[in-house]
């Protein structure tokens, strides 16, 4: 039995329903409370995670995540307010869940998870719950997970779509009993897709109720395994189509033939993901020195430097002497050194644009008959400009006019609309 000295008053109160659940009672509600959890990410699926996990009385959780709240966020990322826009997500999610449980033991770590760093952060862990929303970090968090033997919950979305697993390379007997090594995520995709290959829910889009489901699957599948009760999704993958409001099943075994991981992220190098954490206010810091620091950052925001071979972190692919920085870019624009062309869609260019681009989408981009306003007047001295909003697209039409048209002068925008309007000279 367990002694129920171990909770507090305001415990015994929060927790009643967990400990008059038979099946699950006072002794698995101790063990949510002697638990360390790493998140990565606190964005739309991190949301229902760190939401649910602080309030069903994980003790500990150390949430990662180097971004900070946009207004784009919140029709998905739920945890967020529109108070919080500007602040750090680790920080707008530590305060909810401090509001839900105030015993609860909250690490903010604001920087990107990357090869160098991650084992360090999920050693301590007793499971990683990865909350992700791009390739470069699942893997670079499966490769430490499978190499240090932690159990992984990881999910994934995009458009209409998604999905949730448990991987664990060194399973228990009683998890595991055919025996040797678990499924992981190599094993559901063992080589990372190429740059661009997959569009991003960025590019994508993704209905902003999905992360809610996968995410509050994933803190199901986080709270049964810690507990102790269930069946956890171990050797299985559930998908959900929410058009279909369908779920499906698929069986995963580990595959016999591949290599055990002994380095992590290998092959992701070229997937980008790692971009430099901004330079966030530490968590110490006043309210008013954070949003002091926060306003010179924007007020004098720094170039990205452009060096053709380096790999662009925003789309994952090395930079060529087609690319130019938000910088240049502002600089031609204000000399008028530059034909602008905004790829995006046309409810993304009435949001805000480049002051004197012309929008002209991907999908019209790629038929041959399209016409581009003044592409005839381009010369090297002042070129073609296009770009999105992180640089994807762009990338996509600067090839298809480049095979088309190898004669025409052509700039791709470094880090896209999202960088540039950080430089000024735009249009709504």
């Amino acid at each position: 039995m367990t002694d129920i000295s171990q909770y507090s008053q305001s415990q015994l109160e929060r927790f009643q329903r967990h400990l008059s659940l038979i099946g699950f009672g006072p002794q698995a509600q101790v063990r949510l409370l002697q638990a360390r959890v790493l998140v990565v990410g606190a964005g739309g699926l991190g949301s229902p995670i760190l939401t649910y996990l602080a309030a069903a009385g994980v003790g500990s959780i150390d949430v990662i995540d180097h971004d900070v709240v946009d207004r784009s966020n919140l029709h998905r990322q739920v945890i967020h307010s529109e108070e919080a826009i500007g602040r750090p997500k680790t920080e707008s999610a530590a305060e909810v869940m401090r509001g839900l449980h105030p015993e609860v033991q909250i690490r903010e770590i604001r920087e990107p998870i990357t090869p160098q760093n991650a084992l360090e952060l999920v050693e301590p862990a007793d499971i990683v719950v990865d909350g992700s929303d791009n390739f470069a970090t699942r893997y670079v968090v499966s490769d430490a997970c499978e190499i240090s033997g932690k159990p992984l919950v990881s999910g994934s979305i995009l458009r209409f779509d998604g999905q949730v697993s448990l991987f664990w390379s060194a399973p228990t007997q009683e998890h595991w009993p055919e025996g040797g090594r678990g499924p992981t995520y190599r094993d559901l995709y063992p080589e990372a897709p190429d740059a661009g290959e997959v569009p991003t829910c960025a590019e994508a889009g993704v209905l902003g109720v999905l992360p809610g489901v996968i995410g509050t699957l994933m803190a199901t599948e986080t709270i049964k395994f810690l507990a102790g009760v269930g069946k956890p999704l171990l050797g299985r993958v559930l998908s959900y189509d929410a058009l279909a409001a369908s779920f499906r099943e698929i069986t995963l075994k580990p595959d016999p033939e591949r290599e055990p991981v002994t380095e992590i992220g290998a092959d992701v190098s070229g997937l980008g993901g790692f971009s430099p954490a901004p330079e966030h206010p530490a968590a110490e810091q006043s309210p008013a020195a954070q949003t002091e620091q926060r306003e010179e950052h924007v007020a004098d925001p720094p170039d990205i430097p452009v060096t053709p071979g380096d790999i662009d972190p925003f789309v994952g692919v090395p930079y060529d002497q087609h690319d130019i920085s938000p910088g240049e870019l502002l600089r031609r624009v204000q000399e008028d050194q530059a034909l602008v062309v905004d790829v995006r869609e046309p409810w993304e260019y009435a949001m805000g644009h480049v002051e004197g681009a012309v929008n002209i989408p991907l999908d019209q981009l790629v038929h041959p008959g399209v016409e581009i306003p003044g592409a005839e007047e381009a010369t090297e001295e002042r070129p073609l400009v296009l770009y999105c909003k992180i640089g994807a697209r762009s990338r996509q039409g600067l090839d298809l006019l480049r095979s088309r048209h190898p004669e025409l002068p052509l700039r791709n925008l470094v880090g896209g609309f999202s960088e540039f309007q950080n430089h000024g000279r735009v249009s709504r």
